[in-house]
């Protein structure tokens, strides 16, 4: 018995000396693990509980690359890797799912990730420190408010269509003239009618002190970030921006240039071109939808100084001189805007990994 528990012991030690990564399929309490060799071939398979997977991490003879899909908890994987010596490596899902080709289970989803991470063009999710999680918090959460305040604002004009009050769009026409409204007694609102309205007023302002709250906060916090004051200096660039994109892409040097960096939050171009035609449509739309949204009114901001004939930040030189030559050639604005934000993208790149404010005389 001693020499067969002896035996087992030297090959399960030869089994984790041969993994050559460490592919996870997370999930609330229980994972279940695969390891790799480097002939992509299956030599460990194991479920674990969340404690038992760290202790395993902790207690590790070696130190593995821990491939895991990036979804909800991964971060906090990643963090925990990295504190142990382990390399973490986060996936995205539209990487993983052209690899599922088995049946789903747990251990061919685990597979899959790995055979995702061995695509050299698959570019992996950083993980983030703290503070980019404490800013990406407090963008999801803004968001989150400006969404119930619109769907408030909503049911507010809705309620007063009701009674034959229709507003005009827009929200600040609302805040102005919904105490008007209310205030008026010649309509049609009874009492129940307009105290519910008020109440609803009440959580409309309730709401813009909390959006403004997290706004003031994210300014705090990325002004004591050097990257986040150079980035600041970049035209369109206003704090929500800023912080987004620090929290997003986190270290800009894993992209080869300002161009993979725009296509990585979905700002080039859609390609769909066989021999010798060439299709160009519009953008690709990956990456951060919330991100490329604020890119794209920083632009438009950015834009609007030029059309009154202020140089603002973008200056006098060539940006400026390219921005005029393509609203005078293009017929939607719309299309300026976006290539705007794919111009600023490149150039938030290259003050952003050389350390150096926005020049307008050189952009």
């Amino acid at each position: 018995m001693k020499v067969k528990t002896s035996t087992k012991k030297e090959e399960a030690a030869r089994i984790l000396a041969s993994i050559e990564r460490v592919c996870v399929d997370l999930a609330k309490s229980t994972f279940h693990v695969v390891g790799l060799d480097a002939d992509r071939k299956t030599i460990f398979r194991r479920k674990f509980t969340r404690d038992s997977f760290l202790g395993w991490l902790q207690t590790a003879d070696r130190k593995f690359l821990v491939v895991m899909e990036a979804c909800a908890g991964s971060q906090w994987w990643g963090q925990q890797c990295l504190a142990l010596g382990h390399t973490p490596m986060l996936i995205p899902p539209h990487r993983v799912k052209p690899y599922a080709l088995n049946q789903k289970n747990d251990y061919n989803d685990a597979e899959a990730i790995g055979e995702a991470s061995r695509n050299p063009k698959t570019v992996p999710v950083p993980v983030k420190t703290l503070e980019q999680q404490d800013l990406a918090m407090l963008i999801a959460l803004r968001q989150g408010h400006i969404e119930d305040r619109t769907a408030l604002a909503n049911r507010i004009r809705a309620f007063l269509l009701e009674r034959g009050i229709a507003l005009p769009k827009g929200m600040a026409v609302l805040r102005h003239q919904l105490s008007e409204v209310l205030d008026d007694g010649t309509n049609d609102l009874t009492q129940v009618a307009r105290t519910t309205l008020r109440k609803m007023q009440e959580q409309l302002r309730e709401l813009d002190d909390k959006i403004e709250g997290i706004v003031e906060a994210m300014h705090k916090m990325t002004s004591l970030n050097e990257a986040a004051k150079i980035l600041r200096t970049v035209p369109g660039f206003g704090p929500l921006i800023v912080a987004a994109l620090v929290a997003v892409i986190g270290d800009p040097k894993r992209f080869k240039n300002g161009r993979d960096m725009s296509a990585y939050l979905g700002l080039v171009v859609r390609q769909n071109t066989s021999g010798d035609k060439i299709r160009l449509g519009g953008i690709t739309k990956r990456g951060d939808a919330g991100l490329r949204t604020l890119l794209v009114h920083g632009a438009r901001a950015a834009l609007q100084t030029i059309e009154v004939c202020d140089v603002g930040k973008i200056g006098n030189g060539r940006l400026r001189a390219w921005c005029l030559s393509l609203l005078a050639r293009k017929d939607n604005k719309n299309k300026v805007v976006v290539a705007l934000a794919n111009k600023l993208v490149r150039i938030a790149w290259a003050v952003w990994t050389k350390g150096v404010a926005y020049n307008a005389a050189l952009a």
